[in-house]
């Protein structure tokens, strides 16, 4: 299918899907209002309530609520209580039996100034099929109409059956590798004061985080329960995040009508924002109330869903025709050392052998970790 008729289609979705005029509070700009964010899912295992005080509109942060009382209850009366783990946020080990497809949760939460607030119940729809994810090489628009920026965009295809769900959201993080630019076998603390280290150890690094972006899509008004080619993340050349290896984990959720609705609304002003709402939520009202005061705003969505998920893993073999950045450093001759006092330690030497002459070069050209990253490599990762 062509990609633009695919924009076509989820442009009709996002502005048909839905004939309800959503609630949008009227908020003061120094109004404090207590802000709701969770989702449980039919996965055993962690799952995470987050409460927080809402901050000024043109200073957003997270303002994490602590003691507060937090449990989920299913359909059947079952409850699981959440555990307090500071700034906000709220866990619990899920069993196996507590949620499937069908099956319905709601949310409890008493503040510690007594303040009692829940979600209407949240049923569980099947999940479609996650079925692909896949790129392109292409370039990325820039303010200056002469200059544009190569990269990959990243894409999936979605499909499932009639009954499956029609609304969904995609969360999603990246992973890459990248390296320092040179090898050492000795480290020097101070002038005279070397020691044998191999920096194979601190060569390789990693760097992994979740966007605050999300995705949305329906397929409520099409005839088949379907998206393809639908447009994650442009990854430019302008960071090393390609330099080696790049990873995209993309988790897709089922969303019931009402879910669904709510996200759109947060994604539709985090662009007429400008991204303004990436530390707390935007001003939009979810399914969560005040149980004894119908006055009282309350912002957020507590949502049940079930996930499907795929990762994808691109190396940088030779694939791209375009520059990388990353840290570009030469070996020193030893004598420049030795002439400078205003040399930062410590300082890795590289000890060639065979009467060659020994080099030198500072602590960022061999130690991967001062570029932000760490030498932890994730459990599922591909290297070539």
């Amino acid at each position: 299918m062509p990609v633009n008729k695919i924009y076509i289609i989820l442009l009709l979705g996002f502005l048909c899907g839905s004939c309800v005029t959503p609630y949008e509070p009227e908020l003061e700009e120094s109004q404090e209002v207590l802000v709701i964010s969770g989702m449980i899912s039919d996965r055993p295992g962690s799952h995470e309530v987050t409460i927080s005080r809402s901050s000024p509109y043109r200073q957003p942060e997270f303002k994490g609520l602590e003691a507060c009382v937090v449990s989920v209850t299913n359909q059947d009366g079952d409850m699981i209580f959440y555990t307090d783990v500071g700034a906000g946020i709220y866990e619990a080990d899920v069993p196996d039996d507590f949620l499937d497809v069908g099956d319905a949760a709601s949310l409890y939460v008493m503040t510690p100034n007594q303040r009692v607030y829940q979600s209407s119940y949240d049923t569980i729809l099947a999940c479609p099929d996650l079925d692909n994810i896949y790129y392109e090489l292409g370039t990325l628009e820039t303010p200056d109409p002469e200059f544009s920026r190569p990269g990959i965009q990243l894409y999936l295809d979605m499909s499932g059956e009639a009954s499956d769900s029609r609304n969904v959201i995609w969360r999603v993080q990246e992973t890459w590798e990248y390296w320092a630019s040179l090898f050492g076998t000795h480290i020097a603390h101070s002038r005279g004061n070397m020691e044998e280290f191999h920096t194979n150890k601190i060569f390789k690094c990693w760097k992994s985080y979740p966007l605050d972006q999300i995705f949305t899509g329906t397929t409520r008004n099409l005839s088949e329960n379907e998206l393809l080619g639908v447009p994650l993340i442009f990854v430019s050349n302008e960071t090393d995040r390609l330099s080696v290896t790049y990873s995209l984990h993309v988790q897709q959720q089922s969303l019931s009508l009402e879910a669904y609705d709510y996200w759109q609304r947060i994604n539709e002003q985090a662009v007429e924002s400008g991204g303004m709402y990436e530390k707390q939520p935007a001003s939009v009202a979810g399914n969560i109330y005040n149980m004894y005061n119908p006055d009282d705003v309350v912002l957020g969505c507590f949502y049940a869903s079930q996930v499907r998920e795929q990762r994808i893993f691109i190396k940088n073999n030779g694939l791209f025709d375009f520059s990388i950045p990353h840290i570009s450093c030469e070996y020193q001759p030893m004598s420049t050392l030795w002439r400078n006092p205003a040399v930062k330690y410590p300082v890795y030497i590289y000890v060639p052998g065979n009467f060659n002459p020994n080099l030198w070069g500072p602590e960022e050209c061999f130690d991967c970790r001062l570029q932000g990253g760490d030498t932890i490599r994730p459990l599922i990762w591909e290297s070539w």
